[in-house]
C-alpha cells in the first residue's frame, strides 16, 4: 500500500512537467532552436508567448533566426518565416516600440548575411512594416539591384518619411527598366511632389507600362502641374474607360487634387466634364465628375446638382440625387422643390424620395400636396416621403387616403404607418377603423397587431364577427398580437366558439403566447388544464394544441390521456397537437399510438408526427436510428417505409448503413434504401471493406436517369479511393451461429492445455453454446442458462459495432481480447452499483472502470456500441455519446501481465437473456507483435514495448499512444510530461527503434527520477532531427546521440528523415556507448567528462545518481518508437557480449 501511494504521488508530480525545457542557462542557438521547433504557435496564446521569447532573444538571436534563411532547394523556410512574420506583426502594435526597433536593427544586420534572393525579400517586406529612417540607407542599397529594387522602394514608400522620399528620388534618377517602374510607382505611393516634373516626362512615353505606371504615380502626388498631362491621355480614350486607366486616374487625380489645396483647379476641371453633356462624355465619366465637384463645393454644388435631374439620363440623375441629399438639405429644401416644379412626374418622384429619405421638415408641405397627385409613382412616393417627414403628425393626413386609395396605395400606406413611432399613430388608426371600407380594414389590423397594440384589442375584437371573411381573418389572425395574460377569458370564450380550422389556429397561439407569459411551464399547463376541463366537452379537445405549445411532462400527459380516452375526432386533434411539441419528448407517446392503432389514418399521423419529433429530438444520431427502426416495425405503406428510409439516411452513421442496406432488393423501398445507403457511405470515408464495397455497388446500380449521372460520378470516386482491405465484416448472420463457438476457460488456462484436450472441450462447449444461443429473428440471442458465446477468430486492434437489449434485471457484457469487460446491465440495479450506467471497464481495478456518463437507453429498448481497442485502449461509444475514452484495459486473469496481444471475442452470459443484433468488427491493421532474438532471450533481455500494450511505462499515456504496433507521441493530444519506465534500472543495453519528423526534438532519459528537467536531475542522450535547418547552430553537444551538455556523439548516421533507426545504449557505471545503426557513435565516461566542469558549464546533479527511471523527454515534436528491450545488467547472471545493431523479431503464432 506504501509503495502504491509514494507512486500515486510521484505521478501527480511529474505530471505537471512541460514539453519544453525552460532553463534560462541555454544557448542561444538553443533558444533559437526551442522557438522555431514552437513554430507555429497553435493558439493566441502560444503565439504571444513565442513573441515574448523572439524579443528575449535581442538583436544577435534575432540575426541569428533571420540569417537561417535558405536557398528554397537547400532547406524549409516556413518555420523561420511564420517566426518572424508573427514578431514583426506584433512588433508594429501600440506599446511595442522597442519590439519595432529591436527588429528594424536585426532585420538591417541579417539582411546583408542572407545570400538567397528570395530570403532577402522576406526581410525587406519585414522592413517595410516595421522600419524608420534607421532603415533608410540600408534599403537605399537595393534600388539597383535588380530583382530587390521592388521590395526596396515599396519598402522606401511604406515608410513615407523625407529621408526615405529622398533616397527614392536619388534612384529613380539613374533607374531604368524594370526598377524605373518600381520606383516611378513607389514615388507615387509616397506622394513626393518634388517628383512630378520628372514623372510627367514619363507620362507620354511609348513604352505602354511605364505610361500607365507614371500617370498612375502623377495621380497620387496630385501636383497641380501634371493637369496638362493627366487630363489629355484622359481626353485621348474619349474620357472613356479601357485598360489604359487614364480616364479613371485623371478622375482620381482631380479628388486629390481637391483634397490637397487646388480646389478650384479641380472644380473647373469637373465642371468642364459635367457641361460636356451626354454625348460627349460617358454617363459614368461625367456622374464621377460630379462627385469630384460635389465633394469639393459641398452645399455650393446645388445649383449643378438640380440641373443635373433635368437630364433624361437616370442613371445621372440618380448621381444627382445621391449627390444632393448628402451636401445640399443642411440649410433647406427650396432649391430642390423649386427645380421639381418644372419636372416631369417621374422625376418628381425621385426628388421627393430623396428628400423623404434625408427628412427634410421644410418639403413636407409640397410632400402633402402631391399625396393628391393622380400620377402613380408620384403619389407613392410622396406618402412614403410623408412618413419620413411628418412621422406622426401626417397620420391625419393618411387615414383618409384608406378610405379612397386602390390596392397598391393602401399597401403603401401600411408600410408607411409600420414604420413609425410613436404611440399617437395606433390610437388614431384605432379610433379610425370602424370606419375605414372592408377594404382598408385588414391592412389597418395588420399595423395595430405589428405593433402589439393590445389597447385596440375591444375595437378589433368587434371584427370578429365581420361579414367580410377578410376583415374577419384579419382580426383573428392579430389575436396572437394583440391579446396578454389579462385577456385569457376572452381567448378562452373564442376557443370554445370558434368556427374553423384557421380561426382555432390563430387563438390556440394567442392563448399560448399569453399563457407563457405566466409562471412556470407546470404552472401553465395546470391553467390550461383547469380551462380545458370547465370548456364545453366538444371543445375541451381544442386546449391540446395550447399544450403542446407550452410542454413538458404534465401537458404530455395530459394529450396522451385524451388521445386515450376520446373519440375519433379527438384522437386525431391529440395527435396532431403530439406531432406539433415543442421538442421530440411526445415521441415515446406518438410511437406508443402507432404500435396500437388499428387505425390506418391515425397510424399515417402518429407516424409522420414521430419522424418529426425525432427531427426535433436532441438525441445523438446513434439512438434516432433505434428510434426509426421502432418506427418501420410498424410501417405498413411504402410511402410511410420510404419516409423513415430517407430520414435513417440523414443519420449517417454506420447502424442507418447496414439497415438501409437491408432493403436495397425491395423493389418498392430499394431506391429510398440506396439513396439512405449512398448518403451515409459518402459521408463517412471510414466506413470501408468488401460488404460496405458491395452496399455502395448496389446502390450505384439501382440510381437511374440523366439527373443521377452526377452521383453516380461521386459513387465511383469514392469507390476508387475507398481503402482496399476486409474493412468492416458481419461477425453475425442473422441466422445461425456461424463463427461462433462455446467458452472453454480463460485465456491462460487454454494455453496451458495440451491441443487434444482443449479440442475435447471445446467440442463440448460448442454444443453447450448451440442450447444456450439461438438466432431468433435476426437477433443473437442468449436464453438465461449458460456460458459466454465466443468468436471463432481472434483479434487484436479492432473496431466494432453491435447493438444490444437487455430486459429487467438484466446484466451482461463483452469480453475484449477473452479480457472482462465492457459492461452491460439494468441501470436499476443500484445494490450493485449499476446506476453508474454501462460501458464501463467493469473489472480495471487500476484505471478507470466506471464510464463517465449515463448513456443507456430504457429497458427493453435498444443500445448500440461502437467499441474501439488499439493496443491496450479502450474507448466505447454507447447511443452515440463516449462513456470511455482511450482507458487501459487490464488484464483480469492475471493483473501483473499486459492485456493479451490476440484472443477472441466473447458475449458474456450472466444469467439474464440478452439480445444482440449488427455485430461488426473491422480489423486494424498492426504488425505482429514483437518478439526477442533467441540470442536477446538467451541473454535476458525484456520487452518493454512490443506494440501492443503500454504496461510497462508510466506517465504520459496522452501524447504517448500505440499506433500500428508503434509508440507514437503527439503533443497536441493535450497530455503533460514525460513518458517513463516504471521500473528503475542502474546498468543495462538498451535497443529501441525510432522514426524522426521533420525537426523533430526528444530525448532518452536514463537514471532519471520522475520529477525534474532529465537532463540535468538525470542524463539525456538526445534524440534529435540533426539535418533541420533549426537546428544548424547548436553546440555540438546538443546533436543526436550526444550526452546532452556533457559529451557530444558523432554525426551523419542518422538515416533521413521518415526512415527508421536502430540505437542501442549501454550503459555500466558511469561508462556509455551509444550506437545508432551500427555505427558507434558516443563512446564515453561520464563521470572522466565531467571531472573538470560539463560541456556546456551547468550543473548536472544527475551525474551523481546510480539508477533511475528510462524515459522519452518530449520537446513538442511529434515522432515514433518501435521494438523496445533493455538488458538489465544488474539482474543479468553474466553480462551476455553486446551486439550493436543486432534486431528482434515479429512473432508467429500464438501468442
Amino acid at each position: 500500500m506504501k509503495k502504491q501511494y509514494q507512486l500515486i504521488v510521484l505521478l501527480c508530480l511529474f505530471a505537471v512537467q512541460s514539453w519544453a525545457q525552460t532553463d534560462a542557462g541555454r544557448t542561444l542557438s538553443t533558444k533559437v532552436a526551442d522557438i522555431l521547433a514552437q513554430t507555429p504557435a497553435n493558439d493566441a496564446a502560444k503565439l504571444n508567448k513565442n513573441n515574448e521569447n523572439i524579443a528575449e532573444l535581442g538583436v544577435e538571436g534575432l540575426v541569428q533566426m533571420a540569417t537561417m534563411l535558405v536557398p528554397a532547394d537547400k532547406g524549409d523556410n516556413s518555420k523561420v518565416k511564420f517566426a518572424l512574420g508573427g514578431f514583426t506583426f506584433a512588433a508594429t502594435k501600440s506599446g511595442h516600440e522597442a519590439w519595432r526597433k529591436l527588429a528594424a536593427a536585426a532585420y538591417g544586420q541579417a539582411l546583408p548575411k542572407v545570400s538567397d534572393t528570395y530570403g532577402k525579400v522576406f526581410l525587406i517586406y519585414q522592413l517595410q512594416q516595421v522600419g524608420q529612417d534607421e532603415s533608410v540607407a540600408l534599403l537605399k542599397s537595393y534600388l539597383s539591384d535588380k530583382d530587390l529594387v521592388g521590395p526596396a522602394s515599396r519598402a522606401l514608400a511604406r515608410i513615407g518619411t523625407e529621408q526615405a522620399g529622398s533616397a527614392l528620388l536619388e534612384g529613380f534618377a539613374t533607374a531604368k527598366g524594370e526598377g524605373l517602374l518600381a520606383i516611378t510607382e513607389a514615388l507615387g505611393e509616397a506622394k513626393i511632389v518634388s517628383a512630378a516634373p520628372a514623372i510627367e516626362k514619363n507620362a507620354t512615353s511609348s513604352d505602354e507600362t511605364l505610361r500607365k505606371i507614371s500617370l498612375f504615380a502623377l495621380s497620387e502626388i496630385a501636383s497641380p502641374s501634371s493637369m496638362a498631362t493627366l487630363q489629355g491621355a484622359a481626353k485621348a480614350v474619349g474620357f472613356g474607360y479601357n485598360e489604359s486607366d487614364a480616364t479613371a486616374v485623371y478622375l482620381k487625380y482631380l479628388a486629390r487634387l481637391s483634397r490637397n489645396g487646388s480646389a478650384d483647379i479641380a472644380e473647373k476641371a469637373a465642371l468642364t466634364l459635367i457641361k460636356a453633356g451626354t454625348n460627349a462624355i460617358p454617363t459614368a465619366t461625367r456622374s464621377a465628375a460630379l462627385k469630384v465637384y460635389a465633394d469639393s463645393k459641398k452645399d455650393g454644388a446645388t445649383p449643378i446638382l438640380t440641373t443635373a435631374i433635368k437630364s433624361d439620363d437616370a442613371q445621372y440623375r440618380a448621381a444627382a440625387l445621391k449627390l444632393g441629399q448628402k451636401y445640399t438639405l443642411s440649410s433647406g429644401s427650396t432649391s430642390w422643390l423649386k427645380a421639381m416644379k418644372k419636372a416631369k412626374p417621374e422625376v418628381q418622384a425621385e426628388v421627393i424620395r430623396m428628400l423623404g429619405a434625408s427628412a427634410s421638415q421644410d418639403a413636407l408641405p409640397v410632400v402633402l400636396k402631391s399625396m393628391a397627385s393622380k400620377n402613380t409613382s408620384l403619389k407613392m412616393a410622396a406618402i412614403w416621403a410623408a412618413g419620413k417627414i411628418g412621422g406622426e403628425s401626417v397620420v391625419g393626413q393618411l387615414i383618409p387616403l384608406l378610405k379612397t386609395g386602390d390596392a397598391a396605395e393602401i399597401a403603401t400606406i401600411q408600410s408607411t404607418l409600420q414604420t413609425m413611432q410613436g404611440t399617437d399613430m395606433v390610437n388614431q388608426l384605432a379610433s379610425a377603423l370602424p370606419q375605414l371600407p372592408a377594404s382598408a380594414q385588414p391592412a389597418a389590423i395588420a399595423v395595430l397587431a405589428g405593433r402589439s397594440a393590445n389597447a385596440s384589442l375591444p375595437t378589433v375584437s368587434k371584427l370578429l364577427t365581420s361579414t367580410d371573411a377578410d376583415v374577419k381573418a384579419a382580426a383573428y389572425e392579430a389575436l396572437p398580437s394583440l391579446t396578454t395574460a389579462s385577456d385569457l377569458p376572452q381567448l378562452y370564450a373564442l376557443a370554445n366558439t370558434a368556427a374553423s380550422a384557421s380561426e382555432l389556429n390563430n387563438v390556440q397561439q394567442a392563448i399560448a403566447l399569453a399563457i407563457k407569459k405566466t409562471g412556470s411551464t407546470a404552472d401553465q399547463s395546470s391553467k390550461i388544464l383547469t380551462q380545458m376541463a370547465s370548456a364545453p366537452k366538444a371543445a375541451q379537445a381544442n386546449y391540446l394544441e395550447v399544450l403542446a405549445a407550452i410542454g413538458g411532462s404534465q401537458a404530455l400527459e395530459a394529450v396522451a390521456k385524451a388521445y386515450t380516452n376520446g373519440d375519433a375526432a379527438t384522437k386525431k386533434t391529440a395527435i396532431d397537437a403530439l406531432s406539433h411539441w415543442t421538442d421530440g419528448s411526445a415521441a415515446i407517446e406518438l410511437l406508443r399510438i402507432g404500435q396500437n392503432t388499428n387505425d390506418s389514418q391515425e397510424l399515417q399521423a402518429a407516424l409522420a408526427g414521430y419522424v418529426s419529433a425525432i427531427k426535433k429530438s436532441t438525441s445523438t444520431r446513434a439512438n434516432k436510428v433505434i428510434m426509426l427502426r421502432e418506427a418501420m416495425n410498424i410501417a405498413k405503406t411504402k410511402a410511410q417505409k420510404t419516409m423513415i428510409l430517407q430520414e435513417i439516411g440523414r443519420t449517417r452513421t454506420f447502424n442507418a448503413m447496414v439497415f438501409a442496406g437491408q432493403y436495397l432488393d425491395d423493389a418498392e423501398l430499394q431506391q429510398a434504401a440506396a439513396q439512405a445507403v449512398i448518403m451515409t457511405i459518402l459521408a463517412n470515408k471510414e466506413f470501408y471493406g468488401t460488404e460496405v464495397r458491395s452496399l455502395l455497388n448496389k446502390s450505384l446500380a439501382l440510381l437511374t436517369g440523366n439527373e443521377s449521372e452526377y452521383q453516380k460520378a461521386q459513387i465511383r470516386k469514392h469507390l476508387a479511393e475507398m481503402p482496399e482491405g476486409e474493412g468492416f465484416v458481419s461477425l453475425f448472420n442473422g441466422q445461425d451461429l456461424t463463427g461462433w463457438k462455446g467458452l472453454v476457460a480463460n485465456p491462460i488456462k487454454r494455453n496451458q492445455m495440451s491441443a487434444d484436450t482443449l479440442a475435447y472441450k471445446q467440442k463440448i462447449a460448442d454444443q453447450q453454446a448451440m442450447k444456450d444461443w439461438v438466432a431468433k429473428n435476426g437477433e443473437l440471442v442468449f436464453t438465461g442458462h449458460g456460458d459466454n458465446l465466443c468468436t471463432i477468430k481472434e483479434y487484436g486492434d479492432f473496431e466494432m459495432y453491435v447493438d444490444w437489449k437487455i430486459q429487467k434485471e438484466g446484466d451482461a457484457g463483452i469480453y475484449l481480447r477473452g479480457t472482462p469487460q465492457v459492461q452491460i446491465w439494468d441501470t436499476s440495479r443500484v445494490s450493485v452499483g449499476a446506476q453508474v450506467g454501462s460501458g464501463g471497464l467493469y473489472n480495471n481495478q487500476k484505471h478507470p472502470s466506471k464510464p463517465s456518463q449515463v448513456a443507456d437507453n430504457a429497458i427493453g429498448e435498444w443500445n448500440t456500441f461502437h467499441i474501439t481497442m488499439v493496443g491496450d485502449r479502450v474507448s466505447v461509444d454507447l447511443n452515440g455519446i463516449n462513456v470511455v475514452n482511450n482507458v487501459t484495459l487490464e488484464n483480469y486473469w492475471d493483473r501483473s501481465l499486459p492485456i493479451f496481444a490476440k484472443e477472441q471475442i466473447e458475449l458474456q452470459a450472466h444469467g439474464t437473456e440478452v439480445a444482440y443484433r449488427d455485430i461488426y468488427i473491422r480489423e486494424i491493421p498492426r504488425p505482429e507483435p514483437y518478439q526477442l532474438t533467441a540470442e536477446e532471450q538467451k541473454a535476458g533481455y525484456k520487452v518493454l514495448f512490443d506494440g501492443t500494450n503500454m504496461h510497462e511505462w508510466i506517465g504520459n499515456k496522452t501524447d504517448y499512444f500505440i499506433e500500428n504496433g508503434e509508440l507514437v507521441i503527439d503533443p497536441t493530444r493535450g497530455g503533460s510530461g514525460n513518458l517513463y519506465t516504471k521500473d528503475e534500472y542502474s546498468d543495462f543495453v538498451y535497443r529501441f527503434e525510432f522514426q524522426l519528423t521533420p525537426g523533430a526534438n526528444n530525448g532518452l532519459g536514463i537514471r532519471a527520477p520522475l520529477t525534474g528537467d532529465a537532463a540535468y536531475v538525470g542524463t539525456e542522450l538526445q534524440i534529435l532531427d540533426n539535418d533541420a535547418d533549426i537546428y544548424k547552430n547548436l553546440k555540438e553537444y546538443q546533436y543526436h546521440g550526444s550526452a546532452y551538455g556533457i559529451i557530444p556523439a558523432k554525426r551523419g548516421y542518422l538515416k533521413p528523415v521518415g526512415e527508421w533507426n536502430y540505437q542501442e545504449v549501454y550503459l555500466k557505471g558511469s561508462h556509455v556507448k551509444v550506437t545508432l545503426n551500427g555505427t558507434v557513435i558516443l563512446d564515453g565516461d561520464l563521470a572522466e567528462a565531467s571531472k573538470n566542469g560539463t560541456a556546456d558549464h551547468r550543473d548536472h546533479p544527475g551525474l551523481q545518481r546510480t539508477s533511475g527511471h528510462i524515459g522519452y523527454l518530449g520537446h513538442g515534436n511529434p515522432l515514433r518508437f518501435k521494438n523496445i528491450r533493455i538488458l538489465d545488467l544488474a539482474k543479468a547472471s553474466a553480462e551476455a557480449p553486446v551486439e550493436s545493431g543486432k534486431k528482434g523479431k515479429k512473432a508467429k503464432g500464438k501468442k
